[in-house]
């Protein structure tokens, strides 16, 4: 007893010196971002043009495989949401398989199997066990050349993406992305978030057959492998799963021109209790050579959490917000850079002359070294954990191969975050992000926000019905 009483207070002493050294000390310096070595990869084209990429990675006896196929949203035309209800409906079997059969199969192999759809691609995954990988990658080929569509299925999937629909379109996040995407896009496909329920209703399994013949296909597709496998065995495997599947048709490109006419929308939504505010501008993209100077501004502003401005600002000093943060989305040969925040309603008007303040400060004042080496260090953290498994190794490449970046921009990555000055960053802060260019959209109580606005010089002529 005395032993552990003795025990109890020399770590009561330990944790008060080592709490008065982090008082007098500050947090530790940020760490330097170390160098990426890209693993041996093997890339192959099949002669029917579908892309493969395979991976050695990690000690685990596991694989990963994923096939991204280039279509989603972009290819629906009117119909939206129909890529998204197809890729449902694959997910419920194939021809030799139904769902349950389908699930089991995968669980038997040590992994699962998915389908997600996103504006521009279709991604099919599966994982297993290292030695049954052969089998993962046949099943993978079940799914993806032989699925079933069965009808029977339909109407429950149906009445699912109405459930998430009626959700989804009253929600102030969605309101203000409805109006964001059609204020940004114009007659584009990205301009409309959400379909009708008539929509949702029209669709038949022969829609979603039209839409899976139509746009799936080899030359629209890419496999990456990564995990242990023997390179031979698995190349062979693809050639045999792969080799004659019809070649499709040619990647459909539609690249948006979003505008950087400034506007103002302010949506009403009578009694919020808090205002959801979204502020959209388009920006260079991921193959431009300034992209990480605009990271750097990105993350100091308001894309890396607590180290942020905005969110020290708005949610540490100002206590207007839960958080508040900055990004920029890249499609292909696009990007657009936005800030969210959900804030009181009473602090709406002064969230965005805060917001605005804080922007013309990044652009008008070079950060001090020690901000930029933290955000190094955020920055550097994030790039290490994303590679480190080998889910994040298929993304970075999948991402890399979208976007026709070379290998580069992985082995050169941290040497480019440590080549930015303090400058760079400011003068990529004040030619991505003019002020008179940002479309902005508010959803909240008009009764009490509409006066906020018109204290806010930079919106206040935008300001309108």
């Amino acid at each position: 007893m005395i032993k552990a009483i003795r025990t109890l207070i020399t770590l009561v002493c330990l944790f008060s010196l080592g709490h008065q050294a982090l008082a007098i000390d500050g947090p530790p310096p940020a760490g330097v971002p170390r160098d990426f070595s890209l693993p041996e990869k093997t890339s192959f084209q099949l002669d029917n043009g579908m892309g493969v990429t395979m991976v050695p990675f990690g000690d685990l006896p596991k694989i990963s495989m994923v096939l991204r196929i280039r279509t989603g949203n972009l290819n629906e035309g009117e119909d939206t949401w129909l890529a998204d209800m197809t890729g449902a409906l694959m997910e419920e079997g194939t021809k030799s398989l139904d769902a349950t059969a389908l699930r089991q199969t995968a669980a038997a192999l040590g992994g699962a199997i998915g389908i997600s759809v996103g504006p521009e691609m279709t991604s099919v995954s599966v994982s297993s066990l290292a030695e049954k990988g052969v089998q993962a990658l046949e099943l993978l080929t079940d799914v993806v050349r032989n699925p079933a569509f069965p009808g029977d299925q339909l109407d429950r999937i149906r009445a699912d993406f109405i459930r998430n629909l009626s959700i989804s379109r009253v929600r102030p996040q969605g309101l203000a992305s409805v109006a964001m995407n059609a204020r940004l896009y114009g007659d584009h496909p990205f301009s409309v978030v959400f379909p009708t329920e008539e929509q949702l209703q029209s669709y038949t399994i022969e829609d979603l057959r039209r839409y899976y013949e139509g746009n799936f296909g080899a030359r629209r597709s890419h496999l990456f492998v990564s995990g242990r496998f023997d390179t031979a065995t698995m190349r062979q495997a693809i050639i045999e799963s792969f080799g004659d599947w019809q070649a499709g048709p040619d990647v459909y490109v539609n690249v948006p021109d979003p505008t950087r006419e400034g506007s103002l929308q302010v949506i009403d939504r009578p009694g919020a209790p808090q205002s959801t505010i979204n502020v959209a501008i388009p920006v260079i993209g991921v193959a431009d050579p300034d992209y990480s100077q605009l990271l750097m501004a990105n993350d100091i502003l308001g894309g890396a959490g607590f180290l942020s401005r905005l969110f020290q600002n708005l949610r540490e000093d100002k206590g207007y917000t839960y958080g508040a943060s900055t990004s920029t989305g890249n499609h292909y040969r696009s990007a657009v850079w936005t800030f969210s925040a959900d804030v009181a309603t009473e602090a709406t008007g002064p969230s965005l002359t805060e917001f605005f303040r804080e922007i013309r400060r990044l652009q008008s004042q070079a950060p001090a070294d020690d901000e930029m080496e933290r955000i190094r260090g955020y920055r550097g953290g994030i790039f290490v954990l994303a590679n480190a498994s080998r889910g994040g190794i298929i993304g970075t490449l999948a991402f890399m191969n979208f976007h026709d970046l070379p290998d580069s921009y992985l082995t050169e990555y941290t040497e480019r975050l440590a080549r930015i000055s303090p400058e760079q960053v400011s003068e990529i802060a004040a030619s991505q992000w003019p002020v008179g260019g940002m479309t902005i959209v508010v959803v909240g109580d008009r009764s009490v926000i509409d006066e906020q606005l018109t204290k806010v010089p930079e919106i206040a002529s935008y300001l309108s019905d």
